[in-house]
């Protein structure tokens, strides 16, 4: 049922990232979101979609060290079971913004491993501007393990992608003993000239089964 509800979640996300688009235009289509925006603002959407399928729950960030005044990491807490939300902004898509991730999922499991319960889920969220170097272009393939089907769309907005060496599913099942349920990529932004999706700039999503 909680797997249900965050898939829902991660699906309906990207309306919710389109209208805060809209009213903090520029300042998102030139620089993404913000890990503790990005990461509060899920933590608010699936806390709603627990709410409609009559789930108490509530949210609050996970401690980190060092402390931040901005947190972005997140537990959304229900009677079904708890989501643990990490996430990250991968300014360059290279080797430190990779290990930057594996750190925090690191921490985490060092921190809150007494806690899970058979339930939880695992959320790693992150967001990404593809720019011209070719670990950023590596991206999508790295998380998802293949290229979008779309690729004549992605070269129309002058976006050439490539396949990664590295698979980040295989990295999670070696480093962590964590293996992705579910992995979603989606591009929330739209030109506001003719609406077609803006496909350099990325939201990735990946689920992981804690029991």
């Amino acid at each position: 049922m909680l797997l249900d509800v965050l898939i829902q979640s991660v699906n309906e996300f990207q309306a919710d990232c389109m209208k805060l688009a809209e009213k903090h235009y520029p300042t998102i289509h030139n620089q993404g979101m913000s890990e503790h925006h990005l990461g509060l603002a899920f933590a608010r959407r699936l806390a709603r979609t627990l709410n409609e399928f009559g789930h108490q729950c509530d949210f609050a960030p996970i401690e980190t060290f060092p402390v931040t005044e901005l947190p972005f990491h997140y537990r959304v807490s229900s009677d079904a079971g708890t989501v643990w939300i990490l996430t990250s902004h991968l300014v360059s898509a290279g080797d430190t913004c990779r290990k930057k991730l594996y750190k925090s999922i690191s921490q985490w499991q060092n921190e809150y491993g007494f806690a899970i319960q058979p339930n939880d889920l695992l959320l790693l969220l992150t967001d990404h501007w593809i720019t011209r170097s070719k670990q950023s272009r590596e991206l999508l393939h790295w998380w998802t393990g293949h290229l979008p089907d779309e690729i004549e769309d992605y070269s129309a907005q002058g976006i050439s992608l490539y396949r990664s060496d590295s698979i980040m599913a295989s990295a999670l099942e070696t480093k962590f003993n964590l293996s992705p349920y579910y992995v979603k990529f989606t591009h929330p932004l739209r030109r506001s000239v003719n609406q077609t999706l803006v496909r350099k700039y990325i939201q990735l999503y990946s689920v992981i089964q804690l029991s």
